[in-house]
């Protein structure tokens, strides 16, 4: 699958030792993802990301992962 642009959210829950992430990502054409555990790979602006998600909805042209565990590459917020 090849997204032509889309959004990573990472949030921070307090009193939780992982972040929570989701990426929400767009393809040019129609796509049937499974609704399956997924590898992701991603290039972000600090570099690649990776991780394990679970697609949770999808239309077809707009597709949801909720991260499944460590986001690698992510290097954590800005204080």
């Amino acid at each position: 699958m090849s997204c032509v642009g889309g959004d990573l959210i990472i949030a921070e829950v307090e009193g939780r030792p992982d972040l929570d992430w989701e990426l929400v990502c767009r393809t040019a054409s129609h796509t049937r993802i499974d609704m399956a555990p997924h590898t992701l790979e991603m290039s972000g602006p600090e570099g690649p990301l990776a991780g394990p998600a679970l697609l949770v909805r999808s239309d077809g042209t707009a597709h949801v992962f909720r991260g499944a565990g460590t986001l690698a590459g992510f290097g954590g917020f800005l204080s």
